[in-house]
Order: structure tokens, then sequence, then C-alpha cells
């Protein structure tokens, strides 16, 4: 029962995040202007678009209520289960032997996720906010995959990993963690066409006009952040930034391939990464070609999840045979 709720948590992990960027990539974000209900109720009203409800100044927009109260029911739902998998782990249900720690940690995660999600109704879709959240959610998705990986069967077949490999696998995951962290950076300041159509030069030039010092610009709390304040420069700089990014992740990525290509017990391992990353950087390039269509863009973030998952597969067989 332990195994089939860890595997059922991972799934419904992976829905909450892809969910999340459905709903903030369709500016659904204040769909409901309040938490955890909507405009005072558990549903979204029953109520014509462009109404508004009493005591609320945000005319209701059915489409993009009903998109956050979903994801809120999904995140919910793991919530539940995260708890149920901390009292199996209390009570010794696991079966293969595992410690309080990380089932306990990841209820506190669910809890700061929750109240991640409180505030970027409160904050006004606050970036750097929304950004924490789009971050605790591959978090905590990773925790959970290492969970599941713990309550799997030791390898038959184990190669030891040179020390030094060791230490490329935490850098290639350290590179690729950031990159996750600036590509919510990018969504959430609204700087995905920030070089319209353009690849890979920006704008028509390779160098445009950047603000790098606006870019890691943080702002106030209570003003409201839809469809972004910042000015064209420092979308520009956030957008080349992320770019840079990408080609760093996919410099470190081939090398870390190269590297661990004779070790034949971690080579599915191997394929499966390379494999998302070449999926990943098409379709960041066909976010800006073709002006980001939602099911790429939702599928971007997808993969960005997946491609971390694999990397903490990766170090789970490494680390821990």
């Amino acid at each position: 029962m332990f195994k089939k709720l860890l595997i059922s948590s991972v799934v419904l992990a992976l829905i909450v995040v892809v969910l999340g960027a459905y709903t903030r990539l369709g500016d659904a974000g204040l769909g409901c202007p309040d938490w955890p209900g909507c405009y005072g109720q558990l549903t979204v009203p029953d109520a014509a678009d462009g109404t508004t409800i009493e005591g609320y100044e945000r005319p209701l927009e059915a489409e993009k209520g009903w998109k956050e109260m979903v994801h809120r029911y999904a995140a919910s739902t793991l919530g539940l289960v995260i708890l149920i998998i901390f009292f199996l782990s209390l009570k010794g249900k696991t079966q293969q032997q595992q410690t309080i720690a990380l089932p306990g940690f990841l209820v506190l995660m669910v809890m700061f996720q929750g109240a991640l999600g409180m505030w970027t109704v409160t904050q006004l879709v606050h970036p750097g906010i929304v950004s924490m959240h789009l971050v605790g959610g591959f978090i905590t998705t990773s925790l959970l995959v290492w969970l599941l990986l713990n309550q799997s069967s030791p390898p038959l077949i184990y190669k030891h990993v040179l020390k030094h490999h060791k230490i490329l696998i935490i850098f290639a995951l350290i590179v690729l963690s950031l990159q996750i962290i600036l590509g919510g950076w990018t969504s959430t300041n609204y700087a995905a066409l920030a070089c319209g159509d353009n690849f890979p030069n920006c704008l028509g030039q390779w160098w445009p006009t950047m603000d790098f010092a606006g870019a890691a610009y943080w702002g106030p709390m209570g003003i409201d952040y839809e469809y972004g304040i910042l000015e064209s420069p420092a979308r520009t700089a956030i957008q080349i930034m992320h770019r840079i990014g990408a080609l760093i992740v996919l410099i470190t990525m081939f090398f870390l391939l190269y590297q661990l290509k004779k070790y034949k017990h971690i080579s599915i391992n191997l394929i499966t990464i390379g494999l998302l990353l070449f999926v990943q950087v098409t379709l960041g390039i066909l976010n800006v070609v073709f002006s980001l269509p939602m099911a790429v863009a939702v599928l971007h973030n997808a993969v960005a999840l997946l491609l971390l998952l694999s990397m903490v597969a990766l170090m789970h067989k490494v680390f821990k045979p």
C-alpha cells in the first residue's frame, strides 16, 4: 500500500505541476481573487462572465476561475496523500526501511506550498512568490520520487562510480536547477517573448539593449503584477540570460553524458537524460518561433520537471546502490 501511495503521489505531483503551469500561462493566477475558495465559494460562482461579485473588485472570468480551482483541488489532494504517507512512515508500514525525516520534511514542504499558493493570490501574482511556488512544486515532486526509489529493490548490478564523476553529477544537477529557477523567473515576469519570435538572435540583434539590474528587480508587495511590470530592456535581459543558461546546461549535460558513458549500469538513465534534453531544447525554440503556443509552453514546463527527475533518479542509483 505504501509503495502504491507513493506512485500515486508522484503521478499526482506531476499533474499538479502541469496544472500550475497551465494556470500561470493562461493568466489565470488571479482567476479567483481570494483563497482557498473562489469569490467566497468552494467552486466557481455560477454567473455570467463580467459579473461583479459583491465584495470583490475583480469581475468574474469563469474559465480562469475553473483553471485555478482545479489546480487547487489537485494540490489539496496531493497534500492529503503526503500526510497519509507521513503517518504510514511513522507507524513503520513501509516496504523498505525508511526514516521519518524525509516524509516529515515533505509534510512541511507541502504546507509551505499551500502558503505560497495563498500568497500568490493575496500578493497579486508577485513574480518572486510565483517563482518560489513553481520551484517548490519541482522540489516536492523530486523528494517524492526519491522516497519512491528508496522503496525499490537495490539493483542487481552495480559498478562503483569514481568520486570526480559523482561531483560532476552534483554540479550538473545544480546547473540544471538554476536554469529551472531562471525559467520560472522568465515566465513569471512575462519575458518569454521579450525577443519576439527571433531565434537565435533577439529583436533582430545578437546583443540588444538590456537592463540586467532591472531583470533582478524583486518589487514591492501589494501591487498588481499580472502581465508584468518590467520594462522591455529588463525582460529582454531575462530572456537572454535564460538562453545563455540553456546553452550552459546543454554543454554541461553533454560533458556529463560523455564522461559517464563507460558505466553500463546507468546507461538507461543517461539515454533518458539525453532524449529529454533534446526534447526540452526543441520545445524552448518552438516557444519562441511560434510565439508561446499553450501546448508547447506547458510541455516545456513538464519536460523540465522530467529532466530534473531523471537526474534525481541517476543520483539515487549512483549514491544509494
